[in-house]
């Protein structure tokens, strides 16, 4: 099925490439159908949480950081009919890993695991407003409020509290996915599920141990409650949970003809699935190659009015996403193909090469004229990496001898080989959009933040990539106005008519390898 696999995947690259939309339909003779379609989409960043409320997609996309710290930036989009409708910038408040995104009274919101501060979508105007106070609440029917909490290492507990009385009955069970057949209640996580045929026969909460306490004193590890009132009806005892990043898992739980059933996902497929004899039982392949994914402490609305949940799941290919959703016997999955690279490729010393001989004569034509808009024409055209940060970075006094505002970045990554990369940053002044100084770094190589560990031979290579360095720019340029060389580090520096001001400087250290250039008005 691999070859299969890559074969639909090829295709709906195509698809959205040239912006069409196309479903295809599978008929399985267990009586289930798998429809799937296709969304292009051009977003420079990774799918992190998604809903499907009122006849829409509401997909959360997060900019991957690859440099420069600071916060991901988060962008709301909206999917009607399989089209794009809106996108919406989220808060920039919402620095945080930890994030849920759910519907609470038909209202989307957005909720960080430490802070309080919560966002709802107002869904007429396309903005976010503040909201002080959210509840837990995972599961509602007309006899019972179900709210969970996840304490990390201390596990996590639910509660059912009984609309009638307020009483409230607890267990050990980290936010599970809720159903109900009849009067029986399902909770489904990974590796267990628990059958609840009376609420009311599990632990009852002392006043400390109420949702509303634990929630208020975040007191999770100070009690646990009694093992009753539930029944077991499936538990991987195999699972090891200090590695268990392949191993087979139930994804979700959902209900169709009065029965329960799964969606099981094995290191290489998903499959519907039922439990017999405390056994899952796989009866219908769905997807192959693909992994479903739920982002950390994201919980409050997998089931939470009956509604079968939206699942999330990667692909092989990293830009092509996949949402699912189960309606009776139909199986949805539509794919969210793309366009923008997420990973930067290697270019070759070649070609790092001519990027830049092609920068410096773009600079020096006349810096005093540089504009960003024209760098970032210029740099889209080589085919750079945008890795520009999210926040404002400044230059010092020496790099800024005419004081100018600097309050506007953008900075670009070329992967030149598995040793070497250069990555240049742009400070300009949003005002007059001109560009005010130019860096670049030749560091190592990797595909996240920097992390310092080179050998004796990167520094060899180092020295290498510096000397040419050297010879491009006095080949440019002329001979150095100033040389300086130690036995660890070297320097050189051009100042040239327009009064530009450019200084090249390799630093080498046992464990540590960079060239800098920085170009300026004196």
């Amino acid at each position: 099925m691999k070859g299969t696999f890559a074969i639909l995947i090829l295709s709906l690259t195509l698809f959205a490439c040239d912006g069409q939309q196309k479903s295809s339909v599978t008929n399985f003779e267990s009586g289930f159908s798998l429809i799937q379609d296709t969304i292009s989409i051009s977003v420079n960043g990774r799918m992190t949480h998604a809903l499907a409320y009122n006849d829409k997609y509401y997909v959360l996309f997060e900019q991957q950081l690859m440099k420069y710290g600071g916060y991901e930036k988060r962008w709301l989009y909206i999917f009607s009919n399989n089209q794009l409708e809106k996108v919406i910038d989220c808060p920039e408040e919402m620095k945080t890993v930890y994030l849920d995104f759910y519907v609470q009274n038909d209202s989307i919101i957005l909720k960080p695991y430490i802070d309080k501060q919560s966002y709802y979508f107002d869904n007429t105007n396309f903005k976010w407003n503040k909201i002080d106070k959210t509840e837990d609440l995972i599961f509602e029917d007309s006899d019972f409020y179900v709210y969970s909490l996840d304490f990390g290492e201390w596990g996590g507990k639910t509660w059912f509290k009984e609309k009638k009385t307020g009483s409230q009955y607890v267990l050990e069970s980290t936010t599970p996915l809720i159903n109900k057949i009849d009067d029986t209640y399902y909770l489904t996580n990974a590796y267990q599920v628990l059958k609840i045929e009376n609420p009311k026969e599990l632990t009852k909460c002392d006043s400390d141990v109420t949702y509303e306490n634990i929630q208020k004193t975040g007191k999770c590890y100070s009690w646990y409650s009694q093992s009753k009132g539930y029944e077991v009806i499936y538990e991987d005892e195999h699972v090891d949970y200090f590695d268990f990043s392949n191993h087979p898992r139930v994804v979700s739980s959902y209900t169709f003809n009065n029965e329960l059933l799964h969606i099981y996902e094995t290191d290489t497929a998903s499959y519907l699935s039922r439990i017999v004899n405390n056994k899952i039982q796989p009866f219908e392949k769905v997807l192959d190659d693909i992994k479903f994914f739920n982002w950390h402490f994201s919980y409050r609305c997998k089931n939470i009015n009956g509604t079968n949940e939206l699942l999330k799941f990667n692909t092989t290919n990293d830009q092509i996403y996949g949402l699912t959703i189960i309606k009776g016997n139909i199986i949805y999955v539509t794919y969210l193909v793309n366009d923008v690279e997420l990973k930067p490729k290697i270019l070759g010393e070649q070609r790092s090469n001519e990027i830049f001989e092609n920068r410096l004569k773009s600079i020096l034509a006349d810096f005093s004229k540089l504009t960003l808009t024209k760098v970032e024409s210029k740099e889209k055209k080589w085919k750079t990496f945008d890795i520009t940060p999210n926040q404002k970075i400044g230059i010092g006094d020496s790099w800024n001898t005419k004081k100018y505002n600097i309050d506007i970045n953008k900075s670009y990554l070329v992967v030149e080989d598995t040793i070497i990369s250069n990555v240049i940053m742009y400070y300009a002044t949003k005002k007059t959009d001109l560009v005010r100084a130019v860096t670049i770094n030749w560091e190592k190589t990797q595909h996240s933040r920097i992390v310092f560990e080179n050998n004796k031979s990167a520094s060899e290579i180092f020295l290498t990539r510096f000397n040419d360095l050297i010879l491009i720019l006095t080949s440019e340029l002329g001979e150095p106005n100033l040389i300086h060389k130690e036995k660890k580090n070297q320097s050189f520096v051009w100042t040239i008519q327009n009064g530009l001001n450019i200084e090249l400087k390799l630093s080498s250290l046992d464990n540590y390898n960079n060239i800098r250039m920085v170009m300026y008005e004196r």
